[in-house]
């Protein structure tokens, strides 16, 4: 049986990426609302939870993520983008992920620091079509 989904948990999903990641990019992101049932109980019923805590700065878990993405070799770049809309310097995250690859492994650290020119440049570029 597939779940319904209110407007209000809709808006939720989109207020939790705004939040997160800006408007701009934020709503970019929020297309993938409509990837069906497995994203939408993800992103506008688990994740808004998790990521609405109070206890740690949106700052502190952005990094954390980062630190993660970067020891498990996932794709780092969506928090990358986040990290850049909450002013987060480059050298801050170069930092966490020297730390996660001093944990992890050095290869992890590695691939997700050649991650972090091209969301810079995927980050640039949106605001240029923005603003043209």
């Amino acid at each position: 049986m597939v779940q319904e989904f209110t407007k209000e948990e809709l808006s939720r999903g989109r207020e939790m990426f705004h939040k997160i990641f800006g408007p701009d990019y934020g709503e970019e992101l929020c297309k993938q609302l409509q990837d069906g049932e497995f994203n939408q109980i993800l992103m506008c019923r688990i994740a808004p939870e998790i990521w609405g805590l109070d206890s740690v700065d949106i700052k502190t878990k952005i990094l954390c993520v980062i630190a993660v993405c970067t020891a498990q070799k996932l794709d780092v770049g969506y928090f990358i983008r986040a990290g850049i809309f909450h002013g987060i310097s480059r050298r801050e995250m170069e930092h966490i992920m020297l730390l996660a690859g001093l944990e992890s492994g050095f290869p992890a650290a590695g691939v997700a620091r050649r991650q972090i020119d091209a969301a810079y440049a995927a980050h640039d570029e949106m605001m240029t079509a923005k603003n043209s």
